[in-house]
């Protein structure tokens, strides 16, 4: 999913993320003092709030669509955070396939299969015609 359909999604949805300051994260294994560590919410009315961790390096300042970018990668971590099932809706994921991405993968197919058909066609329309033998003129 892309930065401008996550953030279409968080519109359409009147979605808002919250970050508060945190000492860690606890779904991040061994100790990461080199990063700042954010207690997320996302909530708004279309989901029970979804809360989950976001961790970053110092001075970077990712607007809301590259948390939830991030978040998609690694959803499968989330799956005990309140909200996790409205989240999969929302945003159109399914936990069971092996990446969370497999699902919009196979619309965006769906959706591409008729026009690949369509550009084939064309190209086998405006084939050049093979030269002529003849020496007529």
């Amino acid at each position: 999913m892309t930065q401008e359909e996550i953030g279409a999604v968080l519109d359409d949805n009147a979605l808002s993320l919250t970050r508060t300051v945190t000492e860690n994260n606890p779904f991040m294994p061994g100790e990461k003092k080199d990063l700042e560590h954010f207690y997320c919410t996302l909530s708004g009315p279309a989901i029970e709030p979804f809360e989950f961790y976001f961790s970053r390096s110092p001075g970077q300042e990712p607007d809301d669509a590259t948390v939830i970018s991030l978040l998609m990668k690694d959803i499968k971590t989330y799956r005990g955070c309140g909200g996790y099932e409205d989240f999969l809706r929302v945003f159109k994921l399914n936990d069971d396939e092996d990446r969370a991405e497999l699902v919009i993968a196979w619309e965006e197919l769906a959706r591409l299969a008729p026009l690949v058909e369509q550009v084939a066609a064309l190209g086998k329309a405006n084939e050049p015609i093979a030269p002529s033998t003849g020496m007529g003129i």
